[in-house]
Formats: structure tokens, sequence, C-alpha cells
């Protein structure tokens, strides 16, 4: 076997897989190889012990080219891969909030002076003042509770919107929230069809400096094909639960490895999003995303054990990605949760407590702009 183990084709590297500076990142690339012949890493002499190889690679570019070379009596030996770098890389954190149609509907319906007359803006607005968070609301276009689509909601909130889109966003997520897995099977062209629906209702009563692309569709489930959309509109990175996930509060985990809710991603990709958390996919042009916590499955004290557990894992410990969903918000939703509001609060606390700092995963690499900056 020669191979190289310590990363794949895909990986994202930062400064904690290696030392970075003067605008190099140098990569440790370990691996295995046949004994007693030389290896070569981007032309670097490996070091060997036995079966293993490791050679330190200078990394220069975002998307890196990782090359091992070897030879014996057989023959010549050789793997290629890419990385990408996540240059001046930092803790942050990406808050996104899925199924949002309720606070429309009333905001519509009771026309308050402000937007932040109604409790859940309110609670939003005091969660950015608080902590400076920033919140991607992905909208249904139509309530399948109650009758209302957004052709219905007014445009009198439009520069209120603008005027806090620094830190408020809107996103389109599907048509409805029923059918279930709405784009699993879907055509392009209704997948299509939808986005530039939401996209063009979000422009007209929000205004363009509102909308962003979302991270994650309803769902999580768009077809490998679907991808080439997803990236016609701006979409750079994805978030799914790719292995073993949980689909309702009551949910017990699976007695073996399942892959679901992560766009089709195989077996060893949604192994590799599960321990490392990213991974690029080259083909597409799209970076996959494990999501680490949805707030309505958890209370406020396995959430902040579960971003304590996040921080102390290198592969996790400089993106913290969280979602929930806003139905449980709302007191006339029949699966309600009375503390959901507390447990958003607990995460975004808790993140900011270790010193994550809050971005939008669409701008920038993964909200990280170093590269646009340079």
């Amino acid at each position: 076997m020669n191979q190289i183990t310590s990363i794949r084709n895909g990986s994202v590297v930062s400064s904690l897989n290696g030392k970075e500076e003067n605008g190099t990142l140098l990569l440790p690339v370990s691996g295995v190889a046949n004994p007693g012949a030389d290896v070569f890493v981007n032309g670097i002499h490996a070091a060997r012990d036995g079966m293993l190889f490791r050679a330190e690679v200078p990394v220069t570019e975002k998307f890196a080219k990782i090359t091992m070379e070897t030879f014996n009596e057989y023959g010549e030996f050789s793997q290629a891969l890419r990385v990408v770098w996540d240059k001046a890389s930092f803790p942050r954190y990406n808050f996104f909030i899925d199924d949002n149609i309720f606070f429309l509907t009333d905001i519509a319906k009771e026309r308050p002076k402000s937007l932040f007359g109604h409790f859940y803006l309110a609670f939003l607005k005091r969660m950015h003042d608080t902590y400076g968070t920033k919140f991607t609301l992905n909208l249904f276009y139509a309530n399948s509770h109650f009758p209302f689509e957004l052709k219905d909601f007014p445009d009198i909130y439009k520069s209120e919107f603008e005027a806090n889109s620094d830190w408020l966003r809107l996103s389109w997520h599907a048509y409805a929230e029923f059918p279930d897995r709405p784009y699993q099977n879907a055509s392009n062209e209704k997948l299509e069809s939808d986005i530039e629906l939401l996209t063009s209702e979000i422009c007209r009563f929000a205004g363009e400096k509102t909308f962003i692309p979302p991270v994650a569709g309803h769902w999580s489930m768009f077809r490998p094909e679907a991808f080439s959309v997803l990236r016609k509109h701006g979409v750079k990175a994805i978030c799914g639960q790719f292995i073993n996930p949980q689909t309702s509060l009551t949910e017990k985990g699976p007695a073996e490895y399942l892959c679901d809710i992560g766009y089709f991603r195989n077996l060893n990709d949604s192994l590799h999003l599960g321990e490392k958390q990213l991974l690029y996919d080259f083909r597409h042009e799209i970076m996959f995303v494990h999501s680490l916590l949805i707030c309505n499955y958890f209370k406020p004290e396995e959430i902040t054990a579960i971003i304590d557990r996040a921080a102390a894992d290198p592969n996790y410990n400089n993106l913290l990605s969280l979602e929930t969903h806003e139905q449980y918000s709302f007191p006339y939703y029949f699966n309600y949760l009375p503390d959901h509001l507390n447990r958003i609060e607990a995460a975004i606390r808790r993140a900011t407590e270790l010193g994550y700092k809050p971005v939008f995963y669409a701008e920038g690499l993964l909200g990280n702009k170093a590269w646009e900056n340079s």
C-alpha cells in the first residue's frame, strides 16, 4: 500500500493542522508506503519509519495540490489530492434557523409598527445586541398550517430589514414544510423555480441587502445533479447531518451506520464529515459541513455540554455549526417547546464565552474573508 492517510482529497486544513506563518502553512503529511522505498511529498524527501512516512509540506494556495511519489522493484507509484487552506482561521460560529414562515404570517396579520414588535424577532435582536449573533432565517414560501404565502407579506418593513441586514439575513428553504424531503428526487427545474420564487419575494419585501444564499435546504437532501443549480444561485457551503441523523425529538440512534439528511453522500464521506466536520467536493465546487447542534433536539444543559466537547476537539474547535427550527418557538405549534428560546440562548452564550465569533458561512470561506482580503 502506498497512500497518504493524514488527509484526503477535499480535506480542509488550517493552523490547527500545521504551522502558519509568513503566508505559508507548513502542513505535516503522513501515510504508509512499502518499507525501504524513498518517498517524496511535493518533491520533499519524507522521513521513514517502517511502513510509515512523514514530510512537512509548504501550502501557499487556497486550493493546494499534494502529491506523494515512491517507487520499488515493481515500478513507480503516486497519489495526488487537493486540500483547502482555511488561511488565518479563527474560532467562529454560524447560526441558521430553518422552516421560517410563522413570524411572517403573524406580522402580516398584526402589522406591528416595528418588525421587532413581534416576540420572535425581538428575541433574535436581543441575542444580537447581547452577543453579536448573526442569524440566517431560511423561509418557506407557503405556510402549511395557516392560509398565507410570501406574496401576501407587505413591503412596509423593507427599510427596517435592510437596516438590520448586517446581522439578520433571509434565504430560501423550500416551497412549503410539506411534503417532507421535497427536493430529494425533484427535478432541477422544480428546484430552480422554487429558488427564484422565494428569492424574488425576499428581495421585494426585505431588499437585496437582506438576501443571502442558504447553507441548508429543507431536509438537506439534494441529488448531486442539483449542485450545479445551487452553485448558480450562490451556494458555496451546505450543512447536513450525514451520518446517523436524528429526524424527530424522540428518535433514538440507529443500530448501524446510516447515511441520511446529507445530500446522498456515501459512507466514507459521511464518516469523514462526522469525524472531521468539513469536506470540499472539487467535482461540484461545494463545501459540505457537518451540523454540530440542532437546538430543538437538546435541553440547555445538553447544549452546553455538546459545545464544550466540540471546543475540546481539534477537528471542531475553530468552527461551530449551530441551527434550530422556527416553529418550536410558537405556542400554537403542536410540538411547541416552552424553553426553545432558552435553548437557543444557551448555545449562543456558550459559544461566546469560549471565544467564537459570529459569521455568515455564505461569506468568504465559511465566514473567513482572509483570502478575499489578501
